[in-house]
């Protein structure tokens, strides 16, 4: 295998046939409600990839259950990891995080939970209740980079810094429970060396998974606007292979890659609609790794 799928890692902690449950834990994030910035990312409307960003008013247990049922029923799941998936999951308080997580662990066959979020949403008492969650489940904890690049993630809106990231990972570090990077490629502005330098800047710390996926344009958004103006063009799939070998090349083979594209709903979708085709992805990028006789870690220092 060229690259290392992250079912190997889940199988490694004991989680063989388990299937995340994407959870909305009413949560909202730092860029969004003016607390740092508004609108948020200028590429995101959680509904272009989260499945329950609409269920905020849907009790935990219910979207718990629904998803499940369904998991068992079309995949054959036998166990769940609960992912707060919908906007930034640890931005509240560690007393209603504690009581939102509770409830979700507490559900038939759930085996672990899994948060995405932001580095500038993790605080030493976030930190101290995962590290405390760990102990007796799985745990990971996504963290949303993107890019490395400060004057990249001032255009996106992210309205953190790289320096945000490094000082989470820093505080995340040895605590018991997994870390996952998310990247995403074809950001405006960014080029196949901005790919490259964001995979070497994550060499200082340890993480369990990656999350890399190409900028795709959804209706409604900042982006769609500087897409119809001609101010952005996301990447050809040619392009994007070539990226995303660069940068897996550059990622420790011991990380486990839970995605390596993703997509829109048809509705949603603008642009590039090749992101579609998640097999031919898959097939292009074997391809690429075979061309090069290369494979995941291969130029780690």
């Amino acid at each position: 295998m060229y690259f290392t799928p992250y079912s190997k890692i889940l199988a490694a902690r004991g989680l063989i046939r388990a299937r995340k449950v994407p959870l909305h834990g009413g949560f909202t994030c730092p860029n969004l409600d003016g607390t740092k910035a508004r609108g948020g990312c200028t590429y995101c409307d959680n509904r272009s990839f989260s499945p329950v960003a609409g269920s905020r008013a849907v009790p935990i247990a219910k979207q718990m259950e629904d998803g499940a049922d369904y998991m068992r029923t079309h995949l054959g799941a036998q166990r769940f990891i609960a992912y707060f998936q919908a906007f930034s999951g640890t931005y509240a308080s560690t007393e209603r995080l504690r009581a939102v997580y509770a409830e979700a662990l507490a559900q038939p066959d759930v085996a672990g939970i899994s948060i995405g979020t932001r580095p500038d949403c993790i605080t030493p008492a976030v930190a101290d209740l995962l590290e405390e969650m760990a102990q007796s489940t799985f745990v990971t904890l996504e963290i949303g980079l993107q890019s490395a690049f400060d004057e990249t993630l001032r255009a996106i809106n992210r309205a953190h810094t790289f320096n945000e990231f490094g000082a989470a990972m820093d505080l995340c570090a040895g605590r018991g429970f997994d870390l996952c990077v998310h990247l995403i490629l074809g950001l405006p502005g960014e080029s196949p060396e901005h790919y490259r330098a964001t995979a070497e800047a994550l060499r200082p710390w340890e993480y369990h998974s990656v999350k890399v996926h190409p900028l795709h344009v959804v209706k409604g958004t900042v982006l769609a606007r500087q897409y119809d103006r001609g101010d952005y063009r996301p990447l050809e799939q040619a392009e994007y292979v070539e990226a995303l070998t660069d940068v897996l090349e550059r990622i420790p083979a011991s990380v486990g890659v839970q995605r390596f594209t993703a997509d829109a709903p048809p509705e949603m979708l603008v642009a590039p609609q090749w992101c579609r085709d998640k097999n031919g992805v898959l097939s292009d990028l074997k391809r690429e790794f075979a061309r090069r006789n290369t494979r995941q870690g291969a130029r780690v220092a």
